[in-house]
């Protein structure tokens, strides 16, 4: 950009501010003005400290609450069930038909009766969902999106967005993640194209343009970690390919650089594991698992057992570290692994890796270790830039949110990716077993998935 810019970016929460710190620094930097207008307050501590950390490092960024449209304004309700609709009607695609953690998922948080901005809406909400339930043919869902995107231009601007878009008197307006089931998202950018200002999306992460909400708005700019989702944009979501920038995944840019802050005696001594022995790290996952599932600590303990009942995988040969997702710790808290011996859950908190002592901790853990399980989830990635064997046990319990989802898939060997897949304990075994004896070669692989998939610019 030639000269300084006004950026106005809408985030849903602080705590997406970890997918694009360093470039609202860099864009900061370069003395662009960066207004950040979050819609909701920081989920945790870490979060706040995200924004307050950038606001206090450069005079550049600002930071406000983002208007939302008032209680008394009769578009609300009606806007949160046309765009909740929307979202819903996506799923019953025969596409989906394999995904049904999708499907609940959707229902579930349109007939939510928390959602008190459809209240008013309680009979004709669950007419709807009830409506879309019965879709499951490709033109059924096309035509209620039809209908769905047509409601949605006829939903006017907000008041009191037109008014902060005006005051802040932006060059481009941004949002973020967009994707949210029912988001208003779509009401900044609605206010923006009516002032005549620029519109962009940016899309946080690999899997949320096939297990979320539609992008219900044709901005002038997507911008997406790669080209397989360029090709979702246009295949789901209807958006133009020349509309869409493959940027590569920012958050991880320091991954390729970073080295061990500790030696791996120092790690294990710190987490409670034996250093004579190498270790597996078990990756946990959302708790969108528990849309299909039991909780994960369930499947953590039969995985153990069933390693601890291979002799090659014994206490003494073998150990585990668990890390809990750090939005979905609460069911470790009082976990104890130590039956199994030379098992350990850490940290237990699952603390956000965004800086100091917690980043290092997670990629130590990540960089010292043998080979890396999970269900699915981001870490898996994680872990194959550091160049780690990424191993998962396709076990029924989970069979909605492995294979069922749409982006699990591009983990897969057999289609470019990186993931070795078990379908059964045995399976799984030999598996952990060839994965501890593997070699280099194994960097080739991973670097070809993580070029395409993680950086499309180059490694270097």
């Amino acid at each position: 950009m030639n000269g300084r810019r006004r950026i106005l970016f809408f985030l849903d929460q602080p705590g997406n501010l970890r997918h694009y710190e360093e470039t609202i620094r860099l864009l900061a930097r370069e003395g662009h003005v960066v207004h950040l207008a979050f819609a909701a307050d920081p989920r945790a501590e870490a979060d706040r400290l995200l924004a307050s950390r950038l606001a206090a490092d450069l005079p550049e960024v600002r930071v406000s609450r983002a208007p939302r449209r008032s209680d008394l304004d009769g578009w609300r309700p009606t806007s949160t069930l046309i765009r909740a609709a929307a979202d819903l009607a996506r799923f019953w695609h025969p596409r989906y038909l394999g995904a049904p953690a999708l499907r609940t998922r959707a229902a579930a948080k349109l007939l939510n009766p928390r959602r008190s901005s459809l209240e008013p809406l309680g009979g004709t909400r669950a007419a709807v969902a009830a409506k879309l339930a019965s879709l499951t043919s490709a033109r059924g869902s096309r035509a209620a999106l039809l209908v769905l995107a047509a409601c949605e231009e006829a939903i006017p601007t907000s008041p009191r967005t037109d008014r902060f878009v005006r005051a802040t008197d932006p060059d481009v307006v941004l949002v973020t993640p967009m994707i949210q089931f029912a988001s208003p998202q779509a009401d900044a950018l609605k206010s923006a194209r009516r002032a005549g200002i620029a519109t962009g999306v940016c899309i946080p992460s690999w899997d949320n343009l096939t297990t979320k909400g539609l992008v219900r708005f044709q901005p002038e700019r997507v911008f997406v970690w790669n080209e397989l989702q360029r090709g979702e944009l246009e295949e789901l979501h209807g958006i133009a390919g020349e509309r869409v920038v493959a940027t590569g995944a920012q958050r991880f840019d320091e991954w390729f650089e970073r080295r061990p802050s500790r030696t791996r005696a120092e790690l294990l001594e710190r987490a409670g594991l034996d250093p004579a022995a190498p270790y597996l790290l078990y990756t946990c996952s959302t708790s969108f698992l528990a849309f299909d599932a039991p909780d994960e600590v369930s499947f953590v303990r039969r995985w153990i057992a069933v390693l601890r009942a291979d002799e090659r995988f014994t206490a003494e040969r073998v150990g585990v570290l668990v890390r809990p997702h750090p939005q979905n710790a609460g069911g470790w808290a009082d976990v104890d692994l130590g039956a199994y011996r030379n098992a350990v859950v850490w940290p237990r908190e699952g603390a956000h890796p965004d800086e100091g002592d917690t980043r290092a901790d997670f990629f130590d853990s990540l960089a010292h270790s043998s080979a890396v399980v999970g269900i699915n989830t981001t870490a898996m990635i994680e872990a194959a830039i550091v160049g780690k064997n990424v191993l998962t046990w396709l076990d029924p319990t989970y069979a909605g949110t492995q294979e069922g989802t749409l982006h699990f898939r591009h983990l897969l060997r057999q289609n470019g990716g990186f993931l070795d897949v078990a379908r059964s304990s045995e399976e799984h075994r030999e598996q952990l077993a060839r994965a501890l004896a593997a070699g280099p070669e194994e960097a080739d692989w991973h670097a070809r998935f993580v070029t395409a998939f993680v950086r499309p610019y180059g490694l270097d």
